[in-house]
């Protein structure tokens, strides 16, 4: 049986491990202004009870709007120029922003977008549990997304006493994330807010949602356990690496991007 570890309210670079950020947000308004990424992936998720979706654009001429429910996520790699904020001003977008780390050799691969729209997410409803595959796969489902990185991101919303049994495989590790509610993860209680980080021994993760039902994400990866500099918005396996990346971006070498706010938006 796969038990939680420790419950806290944030984990260590190691324990987040091959991801890098993972930041429940709550917004509204312009947040992320045309910026760089180099060296690593960024995915923006916005969960399905979200009132609005978000705005994306990037300088390989991606223009989509994230619906609630929907992912996009971009492959930064040797360097892109990504904006994206609220599609309605004023309106309050909730989801995740994920940062994801790359192998070291194998930051520099071509910018790329990858989309997933609400509609296409693959959905399996059993027993009172609704689980969205967003990332990677499961209950024989498989998301279309593709990433350098071999990462699973799954969406379960159960209801009161619903149960949910996930395998881990052999070499992964990860970390839940609550939500709303509250969920028994293998004897532990992990209520709203909190974090509930994985052990490590391929078995099975047993769920038991609370009596108010559950709202939960799990986060799972096999970690690179490598070095890793990080310099704002870009990643690099040395802090050269990141250097050059930044070098790069001051020298326009990731395209241009005409911010939103000059759009109109």
């Amino acid at each position: 049986m796969l038990s939680s570890r420790e419950v806290h309210q944030a984990l260590s670079a190691d324990e987040l491990d091959p991801f890098l950020v993972v930041s429940l947000f709550q917004m509204r308004g312009s947040v992320f202004p045309p910026h760089p990424h180099a060296g690593f992936s960024v995915a923006t998720y916005i969960l399905p009870e979200s009132p609005v979706g978000f705005i994306n654009q990037d300088s390989l001429g991606t223009r989509n709007e994230i619906k609630p429910g929907g992912l996009h996520a971009t492959v930064a790699g040797s360097g892109v120029l990504h904006e994206e904020q609220p599609i309605q001003a004023g309106g309050l977008a909730r989801g995740y922003q994920i940062w994801i780390d790359h192998r070291n050799g194998e930051r520099d691969v071509p910018p790329r977008p990858e989309t997933l729209e609400a509609d296409d997410v693959p959905i399996h409803h059993a027993d009172g549990v609704v689980l969205r595959v967003l990332i990677g796969s499961a209950a024989g489902l498989k998301s279309p997304i593709k990433l350098p990185t071999s990462v699973r991101l799954l969406d379960l919303e159960l209801a009161p006493g619903a149960r949910y049994s996930e395998t881990v495989h052999v070499g992964e590790r990860g970390f839940l994330v609550a939500i709303s509610g509250s969920v028994d993860v293998s004897g532990r209680v992990i209520s709203e807010s909190q974090v509930a980080t994985l052990g490590e021994d391929g078995d099975a993760l047993e769920m038991r949602a609370g009596p108010s039902g559950a709202r939960v994400t799990l986060f799972l990866g096999v970690p690179y356990l490598q070095p890793r500099a990080l310099g704002g918005p870009v990643v690099g396996g040395t802090r050269a690496e990141a250097e050059r990346f930044l070098r790069a971006a001051s020298a326009g070498s990731f395209g241009s991007l005409r911010p939103l706010a000059e759009q109109g938006f």
